[in-house]
């Protein structure tokens, strides 16, 4: 979940995004991107098996396409996509800075597909209560740190500057390309008996 979510990527992306609003505002934006996005995989991880079954979706399936997924994202990371001098430049998708907690803080990088994806897959391959309970504490303290790094944005800046935040998320991308690979041969020698 860390590697998925990213969240020095994203404290990048929010740094770019809230560079010239007030401290008290940034921590606003922050604390609700947070909330927002580990409500969303909360649901995802109560509802999404119930969602793959009404749906008529197997897991191997969702594995195999989550992967594809994963691995979209992964690529975007390693590409630099969300870079800071991408979302300052005047063609950028994310000049509308009125709601930023919803997007792009919340959705796509804090509980964005990839995120949705890890996240009913590693729930429902939870075998008891217990290993249920294990994901979702490991994804509300992969929150808890993402809100960490929002709130230290500024400070995180100044200390990994541009090519360090750049670093950071392609080596993240590399990772979770090969996890994205891994969802793929799973599900694929699942859905075939190999």
């Amino acid at each position: 979940m860390f590697v998925v979510v990213d969240p020095f990527g994203t404290a990048a992306v929010f740094a770019a995004l809230t560079q010239k609003m007030d401290r008290a505002l940034q921590k606003k934006i922050a604390l609700k991107a947070v909330l927002i996005a580990a409500a969303i995989l909360t649901a995802f991880s109560l509802v999404g098996d119930s969602l793959l079954h009404y749906m008529a979706i197997s897991l191997p399936a969702f594995r195999v396409a989550g992967g594809i997924l994963l691995f979209v994202t992964a690529f975007r990371m390693i590409m630099g996509f969300h870079d800071p001098d991408q979302l300052n430049s005047e063609k950028s998708t994310y000049k509308d800075r009125s709601n930023i907690a919803v997007f792009p803080l919340a959705i796509p990088l804090l509980a964005g597909p990839g995120c949705m994806t890890a996240i009913v897959m590693l729930s429902t391959s939870a075998k008891s209560m217990n290993e249920y309970a294990q994901v979702m504490g490991a994804t509300g303290l992969v929150m808890i740190v993402a809100l960490v790094c929002l709130f230290c944005a500024a400070f995180l800046g100044r200390l990994f500057g541009p090519t360090g935040y750049g670093i950071i998320t392609r080596v993240m991308g590399i990772l979770l390309a090969a996890m994205s690979v891994q969802f793929i041969s799973d599900g694929l020698h699942q859905l075939f008996n190999l």
